[in-house]
């Protein structure tokens, strides 16, 4: 079987004015209450609880007394703030840096071309 081309679509009837008329394009569903989230939620509440069981048996098989395991987490938690804080401080010095390398190159764009209109 071979390829004939596109298909011709039967004219239209004149509408009230002479003109054919178009079709609309077939409209949108407005989303409904009727919509079901359920596999969403479902999923999210099994990660919620998979994360809380977790947690719970590696305290429960931590090698450690739980003083010593909760001043363990301590520790670690403020390492990672410092680290995080660290982080940001140097993404603001490295974005003021790119902000001020900016301004220098469009005033020295600035001075070139007043120099090149005063030459003109």
């Amino acid at each position: 079987m071979s390829y004939a081309g596109p298909v011709s679509r039967a004219k239209r009837a004149p509408g009230p004015s002479g003109a054919t008329t178009k079709s609309r394009p077939p409209a949108r569903r407005a989303p409904s209450q009727t919509d079901d989230h359920r596999p969403t939620l479902v999923f999210a509440a099994g990660i919620v609880v998979g994360l809380a069981v977790g947690a719970g048996v590696a305290l429960l098989l931590a090698p450690q007394a739980g003083a010593d395991t909760r001043r363990a987490l301590g520790r670690q938690t403020r390492r990672v703030g410092q680290r995080g804080y660290d982080a940001w401080d140097d993404l603001r010095n490295e974005f003021r840096r790119a902000l001020r390398q900016r301004r220098r190159a469009r005033q020295r764009d600035r001075e070139q071309s007043e120099r090149v209109m005063v030459v003109d």
